[in-house]
């Protein structure tokens, strides 16, 4: 790294480090849509920038220009010129951008060279494809294991790692190159809200380094407070580029509609109501949020009725009790035979590697979220569900049916699994024959699967791409196929492993409403998620996860009224929660609405 640092120090800095010039992009795919209009947009030396926007806005092409992957590998029309150290891409093969280009891309699965048996011999790869001397291959390549917290899995198999170390991985044999410039297309998606905060915490130490960062990334609680610059993109035009205080306060004042963090619309409300002023800027984090209210909130309305009481404990029946709530408690006490039951499950993967133990639960009606970070278990629980896999020791049932003696086909009448990788699960020609698939595999009546599957591409908005190839659309709406493939089966219990991952705030909500409809109409919905925003918003209940162990079990308020717990299990109570606690509030507001009413009142 020193070599590096020094290198980046002598450069004088008079130049863009990346210049992109009236750009404009439209795939040869589909030639009448340009995904970039007539970009530009000049990046410095040592900054860091975030990239940001709805989905479809062009945030992964414009990733894809500043690495060199467009023109040269992704065919294109394309006007205007990008300039990467005042060289022209267009003129520099892929292989000499890389020395200075790291880039990550989105799905990280598609990152791995398949050729490897390590993670180790994955992160060195590239080291040796770039005739690095030997002896510094391994230490660059152990060293880049550990600056993403996967140091401990180097004799793992890359094919077994789950989705977020993959995502590590990736980022990982990008870092052992020592590129100058690191570009990642939505590094975070993948990963837990802890393991999300360390990938942030490293790039902002390479900045802090001079490397020039760039990040593509819809987590903007994680991106907002570490970048110099927020550029959001609409429609393949720059919509906004300058400091993130001021993007995301023209963003919450205009409803615009990106993924805010809670802590800028707590602040919004506050000085909608007079109850705060003399903040001209929102605040980026919970500590800074507390202390613009702590300093500036009127003691009449906001002073000694929460500023001065004491921090709530982790004991439930002291203030952040848990609702009584018969509809709740009958998630617990049912019987499985409309749902899904575990007996004592454990499952060990070959080389002993245990990920679920001991493993006991019901999981019957409304909307269960399954949390837990990285490695806990959660990818290996949902294939459970649906008899991917079957366990070493216990019992699963499925709508009261033993799956040890089911097979996979059988069981898909009454789950439905839309897998964290939609890559895994797509392979038809196009979008309707996909989601056609699922009700003609388990003997829908002809007469219904055409309506089954316009049914679902409505739902989920798929409507006007119905013709087009599922590979051909970016993440989000891959996503959002496989999960109307899935909805489109009409199973009662419907499994969604990840469906935020990388959708913007409209596809989040999206997502959301359809769970709500899909658990008003009496199905089990399990949603194994890292987004703990949605979990507060959508789950009659939420279930903890940790090294295939069950933390906790609760609906929504309980379980995040437990940070003990919550730290054991390596995940984070949502910001408004964070937020009321740094107030010293006794209760337990979920949203920034439940928060600010408090404040209010």
């Amino acid at each position: 790294m020193a070599e590096l640092r020094n290198r980046l120090e002598a450069d004088d800095g008079a130049a863009p480090e990346v210049l992109i010039n009236d750009v404009s992009v439209a795939y040869t795919t589909n030639p009448d849509k340009e995904v970039l209009q007539g970009v530009s947009l000049s990046i410095e030396r040592g900054s860091f920038i975030g990239i940001t926007g709805l989905n479809g806005a062009g945030k992964s092409t414009l990733c894809r220009l500043i690495a060199g992957y467009i023109p040269h590998f992704f065919d294109v029309d394309m006007t205007g010129s990008v300039a990467v150290r005042g060289s022209d891409t267009a003129e520099s093969g892929i292989g000499e951008l890389a020395e200075t280009v790291g880039f990550v891309f989105e799905n990280p699965f598609d990152q791995l060279s398949g050729a490897n048996l390590t993670v180790l011999e994955e992160a060195a790869f590239a080291l040796e494809n770039m005739g690095v001397p030997r002896q510094d291959i391994e230490r660059r390549a152990r060293a880049s294991l550990a600056a993403v917290g996967i140091e401990d899995l180097a004799d793992r198999d890359p094919a077994k790692l789950s989705g977020g170390q993959t995502q590590r991985l990736a980022l990982a044999s990008v870092l052992a190159l020592r590129p100058r410039i690191i570009v990642l297309d939505d590094p975070t998606s993948q990963l837990d809200p802890l393991g999300a905060e360390d990938v942030f915490d490293v790039l902002d130490d390479l900045h802090q380094q001079g490397f020039t960062v760039v990040v593509v990334s819809q987590d903007l609680e994680q991106l907002a407070p570490r970048v110099d610059r927020l550029v959001v993109l609409e429609a393949g035009r720059v919509l906004w580029n300058d400091r993130p205080q001021i993007v995301l306060k023209n963003a919450v004042d205009q409803s615009y509609p990106l993924a805010v963090p809670d802590v800028v619309h707590v602040w919004h409300e506050l000085r909608q109501r007079d109850l705060l002023p003399g903040a001209p800027e929102p605040p980026l984090t919970a500590t800074e949020a507390v202390a613009a209210i702590a300093a500036r909130s009127p003691a009449t309305k906001a002073g000694s009725a929460f500023l001065d009481s004491e921090p709530a404990t982790n004991d439930t029946a002291g203030g952040w009790a848990r609702p009584d709530s018969s509809e709740v408690e009958q998630l617990y006490t049912a019987d499985g035979t409309k749902g899904v039951s575990f007996n004592d499950v454990q499952y060990v993967y070959p080389g002993d590697v245990t990920a679920l133990q001991n493993l006991s639960l019901n999981l019957e009606g409304g909307c269960i979220c399954v949390i837990g970070q990285n490695g806990a278990g959660k990818s290996t629980f949902a294939r459970h569900l649906n008899g991917l896999l079957k366990p070493t020791a216990g019992t699963v049932k499925v709508v009261g049916q033993d799956t040890a003696g089911m097979n996979v086909s059988v069981l898909a009448r009454d789950v439905g699994l839309a897998f964290q990788n939609p890559d895994d699960q797509l392979f038809r020609r196009t979008v309707q024959d996909e989601v056609q698939f699922g009700p003609e595999n388990i003997g829908a009546p002809d007469a219904e699967v055409a309506t089954r599957a316009n049914e679902a591409m409505e739902l989920l908005g798929l409507l006007d791409v119905k013709d087009q190839k599922p590979h051909d659309l970016d993440l989000a709406h891959r996503k959002h196929v496989a999960t109307a493939s899935v909805l489109a089966m009409d199973t009662p219990v419907l499994v969604l492993d990840e469906p935020t991952g990388g959708q913007d705030a409209q596809g989040t909500e999206l997502l959301g409403n359809l769970v709500r409809q899909a658990a008003s109409r009496g199905k089990t919905v399990i949603v194994i998620t890292h987004d703990m925003h949605f979990a507060a918003r959508y789950a009659d209940r939420v279930v903890v996860l940790a090294e295939g162990t069950l933390l906790a079990d609760g609906d929504a308020r309980s379980v995040f009224g437990q940070p003990e717990v919550l730290r054991r299990g390596h995940v984070t109570a949502p910001a408004t929660t964070r937020l009321a606690a740094g107030l010293g509030l006794t209760s337990l507001p979920l949203s920034p609405a439940e928060l600010v009413a408090e404040l209010a009142g």
